[in-house]
C-alpha cells in the first residue's frame, strides 16, 4: 500500500463494474507463514500473486458492484490497512493488461492488438538475447495426457515410488561395482565422432521423457498443460513443456514434485540404461545406453538439477524456500538496495516480505549470474576448440547479453530514469565513484595470487634406481625388500646385441693390432693409418664396455631396496633410463608435483612460498620448499593417481597401457617438507599451493585469459 489514500484520478474508474473472465480462478497459498492469493489465468498459464486485502477487492468483482462501492466497503472493514485509491487504479491496470478483467465498457480493439504484438515481440527479443535457449511452441498435449493418464497413474503412486527406489538403488550399487569400467577412457569414448552423433540423437528422446514427466505431474495435481515445443539449447533441439499451471497448486510439496518429476524420470532411465549396458556386448545399443546414462547424470548436475539456472532445480529451490519469483525478486531487491542506500531514495520499498527472505534475495542473483557466465563461456570455449568462429561468436554474444547490455541498462537508468530525477546528482556521483573505485582496485590493488597443483609423496632423487643401459634382467642380485649398502649391486641386465657388438669390436681390435705390428717395420705410412683406425676402434670398444658396466645396477645410497611388481623382474626388458625401483631410508620428506606448461614459468620464477596438504591428513597444513626441477618437460606422470582415471587433473593418452603418458607436456618439481613429518606413505596424493607475489586483479585475469586462449584455442 503506497501513496495518498485518495486519488485525483478516481473519477475515471469509480463507476466501472469490473468482472473477472471465466477462465480465471483464484487459489490460496501460504508463504513463510503468511496467506497469499494467486489469480491463475488458464488461457495464458500466467499467475498473479496478491495480498489478502487485494484479494478481498478482487473477490467482489462480480460485474454488479462499482469500483467505488467495492473500495468503500473494503475501507470500512480494514480502515488504514485498506489499499489506497491509487493502489486500486494500479491493480485495475494490471488486471486489464493481463487480459483477465472485463470492466463493462467496449474493448479497445486496437489497444488489444498492440498488446498482443508487444507480447510476441518480447518473446522474440527474449530468444535473441538468450541464444543458448530459443523456444518454439509446437503442440497442445492436454488431450494426450488425459488419454494416457490411466496408464501412467500407477507409476505416480506409492507403488511407483517404491519401484523407482528399488531400480535406482540397485543401479547405484551396480554402477559402483563397475565404476572403473564405466569411466575408463571416458573422454575418448564420449568425444568420438560416432558417439557425438549418437549423443545428438539420444538427447532429445531422453529429454522428451523428462518433459512428459513434468506434464504428467501437473496432470496428477489437477493442472493442465497446453504447450509442448522445441527449445534449442546450445544449438541442440530439446523438447520442453509449459508446466506453469503447477504454480497455482496450494501445496508447496506438490509444486516441488512437478519440478522434480523430470529429474526422477532421467535417473530412472539412466538406471534402466545401466542394466542394458551391462547385459549387452559392445555395439550400437550399448553405446546408446551409455549415452542415456551420461545424459541422465551430467545434465542433471550441470543444468536441470542446478538451482542457479532457471530450470527444474531453480523452481524446486524457490518452492522449498517459499520465495516465488526468486530470481526476479532478487534483482529487484538488489535494485532496492542501490536506490535506498546508494542513491538516497529512502521512500523505496523493499520487495522482501519477511526478514528471512532478505538473505536469499541478496545472495541468489550474484551467484546465479557468475555461474551462468562461467557455463556460457565454458560452452563457447568448447565449441571454439572445434569450430573457432562459431565459438568466438557465442562468446561475444554471451559477453554482450550478460555484461554489456546490463551495464547499458544501468547507465540508462542513472542518466534518464524519472524515478531518480530528484536524486540524479547523487546517483551520478555514487555510480561514478563506485565505478572508479572498482577500476582502480582492479588495476592497482594487489590481491593474493597462487597456483594450485597436485603431486604425490616421492623419494629423493638419489633414491631412484634407473637402468644405465637398456637390457633384459638376467639376475636379481639383491632381494627386493632387503637392506642394501651404498654402491651395492642390485640387478644384472643383459643386452645380446651389445655383447655381439663388443665381440665384433674386440676381434677388430685384435686384427688391427696384428696388422699394425707387421706394418711397423716395412711401411710406416700404412702403419700410421692403421694406428688411427685402431685408436678409433678402441674408443668404440671402451664405450661399449662402459655400457656393459652400466648393465649392473647399483644403489646410490644405503637403505631398503623397494621394487614395484618385484615378481615380474626375471626376463623383463627395461629401456635405458627406465625406473627400476627405489632405495628408501629414513622418513620421506619429498613431494613430486606436476604442473601444466602454462603454469610452469609462473611456478618456477614467481613462487614466494609453498603450502600443501596430504590426502590422508587433510586437516594438517604443511610448508615446503622447492629443491629441484626435473630437467625438461615431460609427458609421463610419476603416478597414475595424478591422471583423470585416478582422480587427478591430467588427461592421458588412451593408447598408453600404463596410463601415465599425458596428452600435453608437463613440468615436474620436487618439494622438500620444512617440518619433520612422520609416517608419510610413498605415493600419497598431495594438494599443493604455490604462493606468488600479490598482483592486481586485472593482471591476474589477463594472465589467466591468455593462458586459456593459448591452451584451448592456440592463439
Amino acid at each position: 500500500m503506497s501513496g495518498a489514500f485518495q486519488s485525483d484520478m478516481w473519477y475515471r474508474v469509480a463507476e466501472l463494474r469490473p468482472k473477472l473472465h471465466g477462465h480465471v480462478r483464484i487459489c490460496r497459498q501460504r508463504f513463510r507463514g503468511r496467506a497469499w492469493y494467486l489469480l491463475a489465468d488458464r488461457a495464458s498459464n500466467r499467475v498473479h500473486r496478491f495480498t489478502p486485502a487485494i484479494y478481498a477487492l478482487i473477490h467482489g468483482m462480480d460485474g454488479e458492484h462499482s469500483v467505488d462501492e467495492l473500495w468503500a466497503t473494503l475501507a470500512e472493514k480494514l480502515g488504514d490497512n485498506a489499499p489506497s485509491q491509487d493502489d486500486v487504479i494500479q491493480l485495475l491496470y494490471r488486471l486489464h493488461a493481463a487480459d483477465v478483467l472485463q470492466a463493462g465498457v467496449p474493448p479497445d480493439i486496437a489497444e488489444m492488438v498492440e498488446r498482443k504484438r508487444r507480447t510476441a515481440r518480447s518473446g522474440w527479443l527474449r530468444n535473441v538475447l538468450n541464444p543458448m535457449a530459443v523456444r518454439l511452441p509446437l503442440w497442445d498435449p492436454q488431450g494426450f495426457l488425459n488419454r494416457a493418464w490411466p496408464l501412467v497413474r500407477p507409476l505416480m503412486s506409492p507403488f511407483g515410488a517404491l519401484l523407482w527406489l528399488a531400480v535406482v538403488g540397485i543401479a547405484a550399487v551396480a554402477a559402483a561395482a563397475h565404476w572403473r569400467e564405466l569411466t575408463e577412457n571416458l573422454s575418448d569414448r564420449v568425444l568420438g565422432l560416432q558417439n557425438l552423433f549418437l549423443l545428438w540423437l539420444t538427447y532429445p528422446l531422453v529429454k522428451l521423457c523428462h518433459e512428459l514427466g513434468h506434464a504428467f505431474a501437473v496432470r496428477r495435481g489437477g493442472g493442465e498443460v497446453h504447450e509442448l515445443g522445441i527449445m534449442f539449447l546450445v544449438l541442440a533441439p530439446v523438447p520442453y513443456v509449459d508446466a506453469s499451471a503447477s504454480s497455482a497448486f496450494r501445496s508447496k510439496w506438490a509444486r516441488m514434485g512437478v519440478g522434480a518429476a523430470g529429474i526422477l524420470v532421467e535417473l530412472f532411465l539412466a538406471a534402466l540404461a545401466l542394466f542394458v549396458w551391462l547385459a549387452l556386448e559392445p555395439g550400437l545399443l550399448r553405446a546408446m545406453a551409455f549415452n542415456v546414462m551420461l545424459i541422465g547424470g551430467v545434465s542433471t548436475v550441470l543444468f536441470n538439477g542446478n538451482p542457479l539456472l532457471r530450470f527444474d532445480g531453480y523452481y524446486i529451490l524457490s518452492d522449498f524456500l517459499e520465495i516465488p519469483n526468486l530470481a526476479q525478486r532478487s534483482g529487484q531487491y538488489l535494485s532496492y538496495l542501490v536506490k535506498r542506500h546508494g542513491f538516497g531514495q529512502w521512500q523505496a520499498e523493499s520487495p522482501s516480505d519477511s526478514p528471512g527472505e532478505s538473505f536469499w534475495l541478496a545472495l541468489y542473483q550474484p551467484v546465479s549470474w557468475i555461474y551462468r557466465l562461467l557455463i556460457m563461456v565454458s560452452i563457447a570455449l568448447f565449441v571454439a576448440s572445434k569450430y573457432f568462429f562459431i565459438g568466438v561468436g557465442l562468446a561475444l554474444w554471451s559477453v554482450l547479453s550478460m555484461l554489456v547490455i546490463p551495464l547499458g541498462r544501468g547507465l540508462s537508468f542513472v542518466l534518464a530514469d524519472a524515478s531518480v530525477a530528484r536524486q540524479r546528482r547523487r546517483a551520478l556521483l555514487t555510480s561514478g565513484a563506485a565505478a572508479g573505485l572498482i577500476i582502480l582496485a582492479a588495476l592497482f590493488l594487489p590481491l593474493p595470487d597462487w597456483t594450485n597443483a597436485e603431486g604425490v609423496v616421492w623419494v629423493p632423487a638419489n633414491a631412484e634406481v634407473r637402468a644405465g643401459a637398456g637390457g633384459f634382467v638376467t639376475r636379481v642380485i639383491a632381494r627386493p625388500g632387503a637392506a642394501v649398502a651404498e654402491n651395492q649391486a642390485l640387478l644384472q641386465l643383459s643386452d645380446p646385441d651389445l655383447e655381439a657388438d663388443m665381440a665384433v669390436r674386440r676381434a677388430s681390435v685384435d686384427q688391427l693390432e696384428v696388422q699394425l705390428a707387421s706394418q711397423a717395420f716395412n711401411n710406416q705410412l700404412k702403419a700410421d693409418l692403421t694406428r688411427r683406425t685402431l685408436e678409433a676402434e678402441r674408443a668404440v670398444l671402451a664405450r661399449l664396455e662402459h655400457r656393459a658396466d652400466e648393465l649392473i645396477c647399483v644403489a646410490a645410497r644405503s637403505g631398503n631396496w623397494v621394487v614395484p611388481n618385484a615378481g615380474d623382474l626375471d626376463g623383463r626388458f627395461f629401456p635405458q633410463g627406465a625406473l627400476l625401483g627405489y632405495v628408501v631410508s629414513g622418513a620421506l620428506r619429498t613431494v613430486r608435483v606436476v604442473v601444466t606448461q602454462e603454469e610452469g614459468d609462473l611456478v618456477r620464477s614467481h613462487t614466494r612460498g609453498i603450502a600443501l596438504r596430504l590426502a590422508d591428513r587433510p586437516d594438517e597444513r604443511l610448508r615446503a620448499r622447492a629443491v629441484r626441477e626435473v630437467p625438461g618437460g615431460s609427458q609421463q606422470l610419476p603416478s597414475r593417481a595424478l591422471a583423470l582415471e585416478g582422480g587427478g587433473r591430467f588427461a592421458t593418452d588412451p593408447r598408453d597401457t600404463n596410463g601415465l603418458n599425458t596428452l600435453a607436456r608437463t613440468f615436474q618439481f620436487d618439494l622438500e617438507l620444512d617440518t619433520d613429518a612422520t609416517d608419510l606413505s610413498f605415493g600419497t596424493r598431495a594438494y599443493v599451493r604455490f604462493e606468488h607475489q600479490p598482483q592486481p586483479l586485472a593482471v591476474q585475469v589477463y594472465r589467466r585469459l591468455r593462458q586459456l586462449l593459448l591452451a584451448r584455442l592456440v592463439v
